[in-house]
C-alpha cells in the first residue's frame, strides 16, 4: 500500500489537473496516446480514493468526488471523437479537481508534530518501567521511523503519512 502526505496528495491532484489541459480543445486525434493519459489519470484517482477510504476517517465526500472524476474520465475515453462532449467534461473535471484540492487542504487531518515525553523516570516498579519503555520506543519507531543516535530532548522532524494514529 502506498502512503501519502497531504502535500503528495495535492501534487498528484495537480498532475491530474495538468493532464486535463490536453483535452481542452477536444481529443487530439491520437486516440492511443489520449487513452494512455486517461488511464493514467484514472489510476491515480483510484489510488488516492482507495487510500482515503482506508484511512479510518470519514473522507467519503472526497472519495465520491474522485468517483465522479473517474466517471467523467470514462465518458471522455468512450467519446474521444465527440469534441463538444470532451470539452464539456474537461471543464467539469477541472472544476471537480479544484474542489478536491480545496477539500484535501481543508478537510484532511495531517499530524504536523508529535511530542513524545519520556516518563520512564516516573515509574519505579521494574514491570512498569518495561511497559513504559516499550511504549515510548514504539511511538518513536512508528512516528519517526528508526532513528539512530536519538538524543534526549532533541527535536526531530519527519513528514508523517496522512492517516489514523
Amino acid at each position: 500500500m502506498a502512503y501519502f502526505t497531504r502535500s503528495k496528495m495535492l501534487t498528484m491532484v495537480l498532475e491530474l489537473y495538468t493532464a486535463s489541459h490536453r483535452f481542452e480543445a477536444g481529443g487530439t486525434g491520437n486516440d492511443a496516446a489520449d487513452l494512455r493519459i486517461l488511464i493514467g489519470c484514472q489510476q491515480k484517482a483510484l489510488v488516492l480514493g482507495e487510500y482515503l477510504e482506508s484511512m479510518g476517517m470519514d473522507y467519503s465526500e472526497i472519495v465520491e468526488k474522485f468517483e465522479n472524476y473517474c466517471n467523467m474520465i470514462y465518458d471522455i475515453s468512450e467519446n474521444l471523437s465527440d469534441t463538444q462532449l470532451v470539452m464539456d467534461r474537461t471543464e467539469s473535471i477541472q472544476w471537480k479537481l479544484s474542489e478536491i484540492l480545496q477539500d484535501i487542504e481543508n478537510k484532511i487531518v495531517e499530524i504536523r508534530n508529535i511530542d513524545i515525553y519520556d516518563f520512564r523516570g516516573l515509574v519505579t516498579a521494574p514491570g512498569e518501567k518495561a511497559i513504559v519503555s516499550r511504549e515510548i520506543n514504539r511511538l518513536i519507531d512508528d512516528c519517526l521511523g528508526k532513528v539512530e543516535g536519538l538524543i534526549e530532548g532533541e527535536e526531530i522532524y519527519r513528514p508523517l503519512i496522512v492517516g489514523s494514529y
